[in-house]
């Protein structure tokens, strides 16, 4: 039913220069997405790409939303004193275990079909809400950072193939502190050093093209004003109602891609 009523919308087929209708239509999940992410510092991707994978091809999406990752972590980072708040001690490990998988994940991406990534993707998407609704925070004492070059391989890895590299180390990340500014300053700080250098492997694999750089700009009003509404409601949010509300639009979305 989805695909077939975004057809209709797409007229030409979604591997075209996206027309007038779909700018608008990304244009409003972009701004939702990126209001997500000057709340709590991550989901941009989780919530934009699997709805937008509905009508576009991956890799109009995917280094889409990179650049915008990249783009929001500079906004962010001067909003609200953010960066007193990082946490420096557990970026070393995570960052190098995140550029091998960046590496690993696009060279996946580059090589393979689209339709069979988007439905590893939607498996993913559905695993992922159902944890974010049924799995509490676990308990116990703080992980050590050497974890962290776990989490960040296997961030980098997602990343690298669906721009969606936070569940790894949002989960590590989750353990490691209580405070929800440190959380969401660290995670920040990791993800704009991450996806510079993800944006930067994007161009020398040539999956930053023409056609991405227009939609970017087509987007980018969008883009802007999520993240000013984030960055001044993420001190107002009820995180724990938040997230369970991304959860279920997470957990609809990754069923419609599978089906």
């Amino acid at each position: 039913m989805f695909h077939g009523f975004f057809n209709v919308i797409l007229g030409k087929g979604k591997n075209k220069i996206p027309n007038f209708e779909i700018i608008i239509l990304s244009s409003v999940i972009v701004l939702v997405a990126f209001t997500i992410r000057g709340l709590t510092g991550f989901g941009s991707g989780l919530l934009m790409v699997p709805i937008m994978l509905l009508f576009l091809d991956m890799k109009l999406v995917v280094p889409t939303s990179a650049t915008f990752t990249m783009l929001c972590g500079f906004i962010l980072l001067t909003t609200f004193q953010t960066r007193k708040w990082i946490r420096k001690d557990v970026l070393p490990m995570l960052i190098s275990g995140a550029i091998i998988g960046t590496i690993v994940g696009t060279y996946v991406l580059a090589s393979f079909k689209s339709d069979i990534l988007k439905k590893l993707f939607g498996i993913f998407i559905v695993a992922y809400a159902l944890k974010m609704l049924f799995w509490n925070r676990p308990s116990g004492k703080e992980p050590k950072n050497y974890f962290g070059i776990i989490a960040g391989f296997f961030g980098g890895i997602l990343g690298g193939l669906f721009s969606t590299g936070g569940p790894p180390v949002v989960i590590y990340l989750n353990r490691k502190t209580c405070d929800r500014r440190v959380f969401r300053a660290t995670i920040i700080f990791y993800f704009l050093v991450v996806n510079s250098w993800q944006f930067a492997v994007y161009c020398y694999t040539g999956l930053i093209t023409k056609n991405v750089l227009k939609f970017i700009l087509y987007l980018l009003p969008a883009f802007v004003i999520g993240n000013l509404i984030g960055a001044f409601l993420h001190v107002k949010i009820n995180d724990v109602l938040f997230s369970r509300i991304v959860a279920v639009v997470l957990l609809i979305t990754g069923t419609s891609i599978l089906f």
